[in-house]
């Protein structure tokens, strides 16, 4: 079993990336991996509630973070620094999350065996 980091900074709303990020995350976990994902810059925006993803053309691919638990992906953290410039908090998140601050996402980088950004 490794260690594996997803770093995910992309936005829900112009590319696929969190789509693919999820998936990978989901496929890693399925095969054992210990997997730990950070969400940093826009990408803290995927686990902020849309209620209407139709109207934005989105596939709601973030219900599927509600099974983070279900894969035994325990660690979910959120930087800090990247929510306050969004003006967001915890309470604006859909699902059960870590706050990370730059020291605590340094050390949890230096445990990976494998660091993924996307």
């Amino acid at each position: 079993m490794r260690n594996i980091m997803l770093i995910q900074r992309h936005s829900p709303f112009n590319t696929s990336h969190g789509r693919e990020s999820f998936d990978l995350a989901m496929a890693l976990a399925a095969i054992e991996h210990k997997v730990t994902i950070l969400f940093m810059a826009d990408a803290v925006l995927q686990l902020v509630q849309i209620k209407d993803t139709a109207t934005l053309q989105l596939k709601p691919y973030q219900h599927g973070f509600k099974l983070f638990d279900l894969y035994e992906i325990e660690q979910v953290l959120v930087c800090q620094a990247s929510l306050q410039q969004r003006g967001l908090t915890a309470a604006d998140l859909f699902i059960k999350v870590t706050i990370a601050d730059h020291s605590m996402i340094k050390s949890c980088i230096a445990m990976q065996h494998q660091v993924i950004t996307s």
